[in-house]
């Protein structure tokens, strides 16, 4: 006897899909969106980088300070609760970003509405608790590598000794101020960002200082990264426990 003939296999539905790729769309999409709103902060740090030691001899707290002022002003103008994707439109005037994540998680809540999903946020199109964060976190790990990778070509070329060292000793710095004034406006809300303001401004220039009079050491730079991850999970803690807790009108 012949076998029976075989149609053709069902292409996989949205039950197929795995929950946590539908919990990472809108996640991506909303880190896209930033990465596209910083791009001109991101674009003046590079050319700082890349310019600074062609000026002067010793560069790394210039180095340290341009990093720095890139992560706080990233994370003041997109960190905090209740901090929305259309926030990442306004630093660099680009709609494209908020557009192309409201259109993701259209998308996405309609994929999963048939379901018996897991997660009603994702249902609704939104981000999962402690998303926004996360992908600000990522975020800010991307530009200030961008930066740390300018600043070690800008440093060769001027033939800055231990040019690897200053450059990650700056990004690390970068990183580390970036993500500190993320879970301090996580932890204290939005309304505290001019006093964040006031204490980033206080830092850099205290870091200057420091890298001014000591210079930069491979100890640093393990340190501010150690620091870094562990204000990240705090971060994290604290972004998810705010986006859990229920908005009040007219309360950021």
């Amino acid at each position: 006897m012949s076998e029976p003939a075989r149609g053709p296999s069902p292409e996989p539905g949205p039950a197929d899909v795995p929950q946590w790729i539908n919990d990472l769309v809108p996640i991506a999409a909303h880190a896209r969106a930033l990465l596209r709103a910083s791009a001109p902060t991101l674009a003046l740090a590079v050319a700082a980088v890349l310019a600074l030691p062609q000026l002067t001899p010793f560069s790394a707290p210039w180095m340290a300070a341009v990093c720095m002022v890139l992560g706080n002003v990233v994370a003041l103008r997109h960190g905090g609760r209740n901090a929305s994707t259309d926030d990442a439109t306004d630093v660099g005037g680009n709609t494209t970003g908020s557009r192309a994540t409201a259109d993701t998680r259209a998308e996405v809540g309609a994929r999963t509405q048939s379901t018996s999903g897991t997660s009603a946020v994702i249902a609704a199109g939104e981000l999962r608790p402690g998303g926004r964060t996360g992908a600000l976190l990522v975020v800010l790990d991307l530009l200030l590598t961008a930066t740390g990778v300018a600043a070690l070509v800008g440093l060769a070329l001027a033939g800055t000794d231990r040019p690897l060292l200053v450059a990650a000793a700056g990004a690390a710095a970068g990183l580390a101020a970036g993500v500190g004034t993320v879970a301090g406006l996580e932890l204290s809300g939005r309304r505290a960002r001019g006093a964040f303001v006031v204490l980033a401004v206080a830092v850099i220039a205290a870091v200057v200082y420091v890298f001014n009079r000591l210079g930069p050491a491979w100890w640093w730079v393990l340190a501010l990264a150690v620091v870094a991850d562990a204000v990240g999970l705090l971060a994290l803690r604290a972004g998810a426990r705010n986006d859990r807790a229920p908005t009040r009108p007219g309360v950021p």
